[in-house]
C-alpha cells in the first residue's frame, strides 16, 4: 500500500493558539523605549518611598509579621546591647539610649579598629558578623521599605511556585499583594502613607502604563515604533481618563464599604433604632453584594482597565464597563488568558533575572582580576546579609559608591522589565478579549483621537 503525506504551509500558530500573542508581546517589553519609561517608573517610586521613608518616624517593621512591637524592642534592646559589649569592650557610656543604627555604626568603628591592630581570629569575624545580622534584622523599616520587602517576597514565593507548578501557591501570592498588603497597611495605621504615596503609585502607572501600552497599540496594529516623547504625551493628555479609569471601581468600592459603617454606627448602636437597623439589615446585605461583586470585579479586571483607556476612544466609566462586560461574559477565557500572562511573566522574569544577576557577577569578577584594592568591595550580585567593607580609604569607597550606583540601575532594570512585560502583555491581552466579544481584530484600532492629541500637545 503507497503511503501519503499531507503537507500543510501556511499555518498561523498565532490565529490558531490566540494565547501566543501574548507571549510575543512579552517578548517586545525589552524594547529599549519601554524599558526607558519602565525604569522612569521604578526610580520615581523608589526614590519617593525612599524619601517617605526617611522622613517619617513610622515603625512598620512589624508590617506583615505576628511579632508585636513590644517583643520587637526587646530584641532591639538586646541586639543594641550585644553591639556594646562585642569583640571584648566595655558598653560605653549613653549606650542604652542608642538606636539601632547607632549601635551599627559603633560595631563597624569598633570592627575597622579591632582589624586594624592586626590578625583576626575566625571566631571573632563569625561574632562581628551575627551581631551586625542581627541589628540589621531589628532596624526600623519605614512603610515603604517593609511594603517593598513583602512584595519582594510574595513575589519570589509566585516565582518558585511558578517553577514547581504549583497553581494553588501562586493563586495565594497574588491575593497576598492584592488583598492581604492593603489590609496590613490599613490596620497599621499607616493611612496617610496609603492615601499619599498610593495616589502617586496609581498616577505613576496610569502615565507609565499609559505610554508602554501606546507604544504596544501602535507597534501591534500600525508597525509603528512611537518614541518616548510621544508616548508620554498622550498619556499626560489622558491623565483625568487614565485615574478615572484605575480609581472609579476603587471609589464606589469605598463609597459602599462607609455606607455600611454608617448604618452600622447609626443603627445598631442607637436604642429602639436596633430595630429599625434589624429590620433594614437585608439591604445592608444587598450592599455587601454589591461591594463584593465590584471589588472581585476590579481586581479581576485591573489588567485591561489602562489598555481600554489606550485603544478605546471612550470616557473612564465607558471603559469599565466594557472591561468588566469582556471578564463576565468570557470568563473562563479570560482566565485562561490570565494564566498565560503569568506564567509568561514568571518565566521571562527568571531570565531577565538570570541575566542580570550573571552580568553582576562576571563584570565584577572579570574587573576584580586586574584591580588590586578594594574599590569592588561588594560588588556583585546581590546576598542577603551582606556586611559593609570597613578601612576603604576615600578612593576606595568613592569608586565603591559609584560602582554600587551603576549595579542599582541595573537591578532597578530588572524590576522596570516587570513594568513594561506587564503592561504590554496585558494590552495584548486585552485586545483579545475584545476580539472574542466584539469580533473585532486586533489590529482594527482607530488612533485617530491619540493622534490629534498628541499634535495638539506637541
Amino acid at each position: 500500500m503507497r503511503e501519503q503525506k499531507t503537507i500543510v504551509s501556511g499555518l498561523d500558530l498565532g490565529s490558531l493558539f490566540q494565547f501566543l500573542q501574548i507571549v510575543r508581546a512579552i517578548k517586545s517589553a525589552v524594547h529599549p523605549a519601554r524599558m526607558l519609561v519602565a525604569l522612569c517608573m521604578v526610580l520615581v517610586l523608589l526614590a519617593s518611598g525612599s524619601i517617605w521613608d526617611s522622613i517619617s518616624s513610622v515603625d512598620a517593621t512589624t508590617l506583615s509579621s505576628d511579632q508585636s512591637q513590644d517583643e520587637l524592642q526587646q530584641l532591639r534592646t538586646i541586639a543594641i546591647a550585644q553591639a556594646a559589649t562585642s569583640l571584648g569592650h566595655i558598653a560605653p557610656e549613653g549606650s542604652s539610649y542608642w538606636t539601632v543604627i547607632d549601635a551599627q555604626h559603633y560595631l563597624l568603628a569598633a570592627w575597622e579598629d579591632y582589624v586594624f591592630e592586626g590578625d583576626v581570629a575566625e571566631k571573632e569575624r563569625l561574632e562581628f558578623e551575627q551581631i551586625y545580622v542581627n541589628l540589621e534584622r531589628v532596624r526600623r523599616r519605614g512603610p515603604f521599605e517593609a511594603s517593598a520587602s513583602f512584595l519582594s517576597l510574595q513575589w519570589n514565593t509566585i516565582v518558585d511556585a511558578g517553577t514547581h507548578a504549583n497553581a494553588v501557591q501562586m493563586w495565594q501570592g497574588v491575593v497576598a499583594i492584592v488583598w492581604e498588603l492593603p489590609q496590613h497597611l490599613w490596620r497599621g495605621g499607616y493611612h496617610l502613607f496609603i492615601s499619599l504615596y498610593g495616589f502617586l503609585v496609581v498616577f505613576v502607572l496610569c502615565i507609565g502604563g499609559g505610554a508602554i501600552a501606546q507604544m504596544e497599540v501602535r507597534w501591534h496594529a500600525h508597525a509603528e515604533r512611537l518614541s518616548i516623547a510621544e508616548a508620554v504625551r498622550f498619556s499626560m493628555h489622558k491623565w483625568r481618563e487614565l485615574l478615572c479609569v484605575v480609581c472609579g471601581p476603587a471609589m464606589v468600592v469605598a463609597t459602599l464599604a462607609i455606607c455600611l459603617m454608617v448604618m452600622g454606627l447609626v443603627l445598631l448602636n442607637i436604642p429602639w433604632l436596633n430595630m429599625v437597623g434589624g429590620v433594614l439589615y437585608g439591604g445592608s446585605l444587598l450592599l455587601g453584594f454589591f461591594l463584593s461583586v465590584i471589588a472581585v470585579g476590579y481586581a479581576a479586571c485591573f489588567p485591561m482597565l489602562i489598555p481600554a483607556m489606550v485603544v478605546e476612544n471612550e470616557t473612564g466609566s465607558e471603559a469599565i464597563c466594557r472591561v468588566f462586560s469582556y471578564v463576565f461574559a468570557n470568563m473562563m477565557r479570560y482566565i485562561g488568558y490570565v494564566f498565560v500572562l503569568l506564567v509568561s511573566l514568571i518565566i521571562g522574569y527568571i531570565v531577565v533575572r538570570l541575566i542580570a544577576m550573571l552580568t553582576l557577577d562576571v563584570t565584577a569578577n572579570l574587573v576584580g582580576v586586574g584591580t588590586f584594592n578594594n574599590s569592588l568591595q561588594g560588588a556583585g550580585a546581590p546576598q542577603n546579609g551582606a556586611i559593609p567593607a570597613v578601612g576603604l580609604v576615600w578612593y576606595e569607597s568613592s569608586a565603591g559608591y559609584l560602582i554600587q550606583l551603576w549595579e542599582t540601575i541595573v537591578r532597578d532594570l530588572m524590576i522596570g522589565w516587570l513594568f513594561s512585560a506587564f503592561f504590554t502583555g496585558s494590552t495584548m491581552l486585552y485586545l483579545l478579549m475584545r476580539k472574542a466579544y466584539d469580533s473585532q481584530d486586533t489590529k482594527d484600532v482607530c488612533l485617530c483621537e491619540a493622534d490629534s492629541s498628541t499634535e495638539k500637545i506637541s
